[in-house]
């Protein structure tokens, strides 16, 4: 079961950003290593907005004793031959690379083509494994009120960001 799930365009990357830190925090990851994994996953959500069509969902679960985040997007992916991109390539040193953190370079980056688009997904190991199903308070929907989320760990978020429009010139 996901811990997030939302739908976001470029002015959500801000949000998207709160949310993967909230959820970085419930899962107990270490500050460096937190901040590694909120900015990688920040980076490849831009990447998406920037080179994916505009727009991209982002879902975050715990898995086999990892966080894991994944951005799916609509554009083609990288271009066989060619190295990624810089915001790919900064994810990976974020989370993989040398200087990383502590428990940081445990991490991992992995595209891959979908019927969608594509997906990249980043992984770091939980250093403590969690008792309970992680949840993330989810935010009210247009015209509808909070949920009770007093009982942390039962309730996932899944959001649709607001649809924009253009402004008219």
């Amino acid at each position: 079961m996901p811990v997030l799930r939302m739908e976001f365009g470029g002015s959500e990357l801000p949000l998207v950003r709160s949310l993967v830190e909230e959820a970085a925090l419930r899962s107990r990851l270490g500050a460096a290593v937190k901040g590694a994994f909120v900015q990688a996953a920040l980076e490849i959500s831009t990447n998406a907005v920037v080179h994916g069509g505009g727009a991209g969902v982002i879902e975050l679960r715990v898995a086999e004793g990892e966080l894991c985040c994944e951005v799916t997007d609509s554009g083609p992916g990288p271009t066989p031959g060619r190295s990624a991109g810089h915001g790919l390539r900064l994810a990976e040193s974020l989370i993989a690379g040398p200087g990383a953190g502590a428990g940081a370079g445990a991490g991992r980056i992995r595209l891959r083509g979908t019927h969608r688009g594509t997906t990249a997904t980043l992984s770091v190991p939980l250093s403590v494994p969690l008792p309970v199903p992680l949840s993330v308070p989810q935010p009210p929907a247009p015209g509808t009120t909070a949920p009770d989320t007093t009982a942390l760990g039962t309730t996932a978020l899944t959001t649709t960001a607001p649809a924009t429009t253009p402004l008219a010139r």
